[in-house]
């Protein structure tokens, strides 16, 4: 039996492992419950003279409260009555707007941490650069300075903002931080594609007007690689499961270190990839593999199933041994708890973690932590990021069989991005992921003593 859709009945519903809809009391006005929780209210309609009906999204739940939700849905009605398109002016409204009520608007309505569709450190970086460079707000003499003899964007309506003034914006940036410039504009871009809609987007500058970035290309030299694997994935040699002691006497989390070791066995992406990867994404058998319903590349590749090598199947068989064998652990929890269905389930999920917050995602978000630590462990002195695990597998890929082609398609990118990845080390030879060497007869004294 359907149930009326109450403020007490919405706060009631958890997510499931996959969206679900709940049809609200008002003709077309649906509540989109996401698996990481967020809570969406949209309106379905059809436009006269149109097959297919679209939806129309209203805003998140409890921002937008049920009665809201209800007189947003009449007003699209009565514009449909009227023979408006609600999305054509909806861009028509917002174009209306200075940039900083847009940019206002943007945070409250979409970009916010409620929100399904963005990181928080997308957020947070996007917010500090719209503070400082848009809406002028530091204590920087210098900034103010230079920021004093440009025009002021955050007062200027969408429609009136032209790429000049955005050329204008970027060099001024440029003279103080060219990072920075660059991210600023990226960000901006990012808000009107998104937000504003506009086909006309006065904040793409083409590619040879923005200042030139190194790129981040650091990856584990093979003998790097064992020490860091031989640290994060050891196993029970007598019941199969992870070595429990291992973990801790070095004070190290298994499922962190597991993750961490997918990563480096098959290269895959960290948060979106591996990260929230579910039971249901691994395909066990004669081919084992990974299927995605999308990736960051699949739009462009069109691929998002990736075969696995060896040594990745052996931490995913590990990790089921431990999860169905081990009574005390760490992958384990109950068959209706929704962390049962990730493979790297988070500890936190449900409980308070600091003040006025409780943990709202299912899986290991961050393993940064471990990382830093494993890198310690091992001797690698130097600072790696955490996504220095897909460079490390494509140059190990590389330098093993010099295959850039076999390379490109095990990370789902084109030849050209791979070559970027891979630094095409000339000088070694192998056979594909089963030849990357992950492992080494003496283990204990690779480890180095962290104080």
């Amino acid at each position: 039996m359907k149930r009326k859709l109450t403020d007490a009945v919405i706060r009631s519903i958890n997510p499931l492992d996959e969206r679900k809809i709940y049809p609200a009391d008002y003709p077309g006005l649906e509540l989109w419950v996401n698996p990481g929780g967020t809570k969406t209210w949209y309106k379905q309609y059809r436009v006269k003279g149109k097959k297919i009906p679209d939806r129309f999204r209203l805003g998140n739940y409890p921002q937008i409260t049920i009665r809201d939700a209800e007189l947003r849905a009449k007003k699209i009605d009565n514009d449909l009555f009227l023979g408006k398109d609600p999305k054509e002016k909806e861009v028509t409204e917002i174009e209306k707007l200075t940039l900083g009520d847009a940019i206002n608007k943007f945070y409250e309505e979409e970009f916010n941490e409620s929100s399904p569709y963005y990181s928080k450190a997308t957020i947070k970086g996007f917010r500090a650069m719209m503070k400082c460079w848009i809406f002028r707000k530091s204590s920087d003499g210098d900034i103010m300075q230079r920021l004093s003899v440009v025009k002021d964007l955050q007062y200027t309506k969408l429609c009136k903002i032209k790429n000049k003034d955005v050329e204008i914006l970027h060099k001024t940036i440029s003279k103080r931080a060219p990072y920075v410039a660059n991210r600023t504009i990226q960000y901006l871009r990012m808000f009107w594609n998104t937000f504003v809609k506009s086909k006309d987007n006065p904040f793409k500058l083409e590619a040879r007007k923005l200042n030139t970035e190194k790129e981040y290309l650091d990856f584990l030299n093979p003998t790097e690689l064992k020490r860091v694997y031989a640290i994060a994935f050891r196993k029970d040699k007598i019941t199969g499961r992870f070595l429990t002691s291992h973990y801790k006497k070095y004070g190290l989390s298994v499922v962190a270190c597991a993750e961490i070791s997918l990563m480096l066995t098959t290269g895959r992406r960290t948060r979106g990839e591996v990260g929230s990867l579910q039971w249901k994404n691994y395909l066990s058998g004669y081919k084992p593999s990974f299927k995605y319903e999308k990736t960051k590349t699949s739009k462009k590749t069109k691929v998002v199933q990736f075969r696995i090598g060896k040594n990745a199947v052996e931490v995913l068989q590990t990790i089921q041994r431990d999860k169905f064998n081990n009574p005390k652990s760490k992958f384990f929890f109950e068959p209706n708890d929704i962390r049962n269905g990730y493979i790297f389930p988070s500890k936190d999920y449900g409980k308070k973690i600091g003040k006025n917050k409780k943990g709202k995602t299912p899986y290991l978000v961050d393993v940064r932590k471990t990382w830093k630590k494993l890198l310690l462990l091992a001797g690698v002195e130097r600072w790696l990021k955490l996504y220095s695990t897909r460079h490390t597998f494509a140059s190990n890929h590389y330098i093993q069989n010099k295959d850039v082609k076999g390379g490109a398609n095990a990370l789902g990118v084109t030849v050209s991005v791979f070559n970027k990845y891979s630094k095409i080390l000339e000088d070694q030879v192998v056979e594909g992921i089963d030849a990357i060497e992950f492992e080494q007869e003496e283990q204990t004294d690779l480890i180095k003593e962290v104080k």
